[in-house]
């Protein structure tokens, strides 16, 4: 599965939002960073499921490229197994 991730400098590395799930995190570069947001972006999703619930669906790229807060900000995407199923006990 691929997400969008917005990401932005400060003075301690880079700040990354995925938006279409309110997740926020940070690392010390640009590849920390992405890391960080697949990570946290894999631990959202497994809690959706063991939830039952459907994560959020993805808004369009221009949507976001629209917003005026994400003006000026870098726009990646990571790419992030799918959760593995339930497994029967």
């Amino acid at each position: 599965m691929r997400f969008l991730i917005v990401l932005e400098q400060t003075e301690a590395g880079f700040a990354v939002q995925a938006p279409d799930l309110a997740i926020a995190t940070y690392g010390e570069n640009i590849e920390a960073a992405k890391r960080a947001a697949r990570e946290a972006i894999q631990i959202n999703l497994e809690a959706y499921r063991e939830a039952g619930r459907q994560a959020p669906e993805a808004q369009s790229v221009s949507n976001h490229l629209e917003n005026p807060e994400f003006r000026d900000l870098l726009f990646a995407y990571v790419d992030v197994a799918e959760p593995p199923g339930r497994i029967a006990a």
